[in-house]
């Protein structure tokens, strides 16, 4: 009884998985920066089969394709970030779950945004920022770098949120130039 009660007392060691992206070292570093691109890669396959193209913000001109490496670049920041996190305690495994919820918002934004109209879309992309900044914000308390890597991401979000949130109000009314009365 004795003895049991001794093994059952001792802790047993820990053993990661290679593929575990919490594991910290360079291969847990590597996987968390790629799982969010290669859940991204699989959701675009699968749009692609169900006739689904993704749609990307391309402001000032630039290609579209521009503003998908910035969109999808973001993918692995908030993964690095959320390996900076993941390990420090009860914040940081709140935080993470944060960061995931962000990553999949991230990753299903582009795919969503076709049927919406300029208003629905405003509204999805600004609340996709305030989940960002809401991570960002839990993130910080647990890591202040791991916030910092997460910024151009955020920026890239709230450059577009902003954007789209003026097109919505220069165009409906108080805002707008509105033409009733009478037409000559």
């Amino acid at each position: 009884m004795a003895t049991r009660t001794l093994t059952m007392a001792l802790p047993i060691p820990a053993h990661k998985s290679a593929l575990d992206a919490d594991r910290h070292d360079l291969l847990g570093l590597v996987l968390s920066a790629a799982l969010p691109l290669a859940v991204f890669m699989i959701a675009n396959g699968v749009a692609e089969l169900n006739g689904v193209l993704p749609l990307y913000f391309a402001p000032f001109g630039l290609p579209g394709w521009v503003g998908a490496a910035l969109h999808i670049g973001s993918l692995p920041l908030f993964g690095i970030a959320r390996w900076m996190v993941a390990e420090r305690g009860q914040a940081g495994r709140s935080a993470g779950w944060w960061l995931v919820a962000l990553m999949a918002g991230t990753i299903a934004f582009p795919f969503v945004v076709l049927p919406l109209d300029a208003l629905m879309l405003s509204i999805v992309s600004m609340s996709l920022l305030l989940l960002g900044v809401s991570a960002a914000v839990r993130t910080a308390l647990v890591s202040t770098r791991a916030a910092l890597v997460m910024l151009p991401g955020l920026a890239w979000m709230g450059l577009s949120a902003f954007v789209g949130l003026s097109f919505v109000a220069g165009w409906s009314p108080p805002f707008a130039l509105t033409h009733g009365g009478s037409q000559n």
